[in-house]
């Protein structure tokens, strides 16, 4: 028992040595205090690892439980600050209670979706389908759009394609007129030397149209489209699949859970009547410490503890007025 009690001044923040001076309110105060932030931090704890199971997505259970021990060492050092309180407090009272309320919501919120279960995965489902269709009709349409200007594209090139197809009918080849120019002897000078003349000669020859390699390039660009819009075509086969896989294989999320645990808690009256008790049911554990630290008359603990605090008050006053008086 001594070791126990050892371990409960340590966890409330209580001096042993004082304790054992204290009468049985102390001690019955020291066991309702200690039982109350055991529960809290119980409850906590269990919070903590579920908390971390679902949405962390930790795997290991050392981890989890290292979260569960970090939301129970919070809830003590919170508690802590109002049993070690001296005297009355009504600002830490109202933050308490204010914590309290928040806290009630986050825990509840955390129990529900774990109670609910089934019933939020079904909403989630329900959700997540609506999510696949608005994302398919979104898909779709830029296909649609995309197909539609390959389309017009293929279209154009067509008609520019059959109009160089009937000039190349008219004209396969046209005529090119080339221009050279030689040096030729024209005659000799009075010396009797070759006397030479740059000469112009000109040739008319018969090509192929340029147009037929246009006419080469635009079928080549016809191609491409048609094997895009025979890939967008069959994309558009796939794309409910595709999104489906998408939807139903993206992580949970707390966000997304949360939202269908309000809808799930706000279509039925049972099921809203549940959360209030649940919420209910957790505000008042919360404020479990607060109502035994400040609903109740002070125990001789408090009393020896707001006794040494007076002393030391009108020690150092009267340490000070003496330091005064002898200057």
């Amino acid at each position: 028992m001594k070791t126990i009690k050892n371990i409960g001044c340590f966890l409330i923040g209580w001096n042993n040595n004082i304790l054992k001076e204290c009468g049985e309110a102390s001690q019955r105060q020291f066991r309702k205090l200690l039982s109350a932030i055991c529960i809290m931090m119980l409850m906590w704890g269990t919070i903590g690892y579920c908390f971390a199971d679902r949405y962390i997505n930790i795997e290991s259970c050392v981890l989890k439980l290292c979260v569960s021990l970090a939301f129970m060492f919070i809830i003590l050092c919170v508690e802590r600050v109002i049993i070690l309180n001296v005297g009355k407090a009504r600002m830490m009272a109202v933050m308490r209670f204010s914590m309290a309320i928040c806290m009630a919501i986050l825990g509840s919120c955390i129990i529900d979706q774990i109670i609910f279960r089934n019933d939020i995965q079904q909403t989630i489902q329900e959700n997540r389908e609506d999510v696949i269709k608005e994302t398919i009709l979104k898909r779709m349409s830029i296909y649609e759009s995309d197909e539609r200007r390959i389309i017009f594209e293929i279209d154009s090139l067509n008609k520019a394609t059959i109009a160089l197809g009937e000039e190349l009918m008219k004209r396969p080849t046209i005529k090119s007129v080339n221009v050279s120019t030689q040096e030729q002897v024209v005659g000799v000078d009075e010396s009797g030397k070759p006397k030479k003349e740059m000469v112009k000669s000109t040739q008319v020859v018969n090509i192929p149209n340029p147009l037929a390699e246009q006419l080469k390039s635009n079928n080549g660009q016809i191609e491409i489209y048609q094997n895009q819009l025979e890939q967008l075509r069959q994309d558009k086969k796939d794309i409910a699949e595709k999104v489906t896989i998408e939807v139903s294989e993206r992580p949970l999320g707390f966000i997304e859970e949360l939202e269908a645990t309000l809808s799930v808690v706000s279509n039925s009256w049972i099921s809203l009547a549940f959360y209030v008790v649940l919420f209910l049911f957790l505000t008042f554990m919360e404020l479990f410490v607060l109502t035994i630290k400040m609903g109740e008359s002070k125990c001789d603990y408090e009393l020896i503890v707001e006794n040494q605090l007076n002393l030391k008050k009108n020690l150092m006053e009267q340490t000070r007025q003496s330091l005064t008086v002898n200057k």
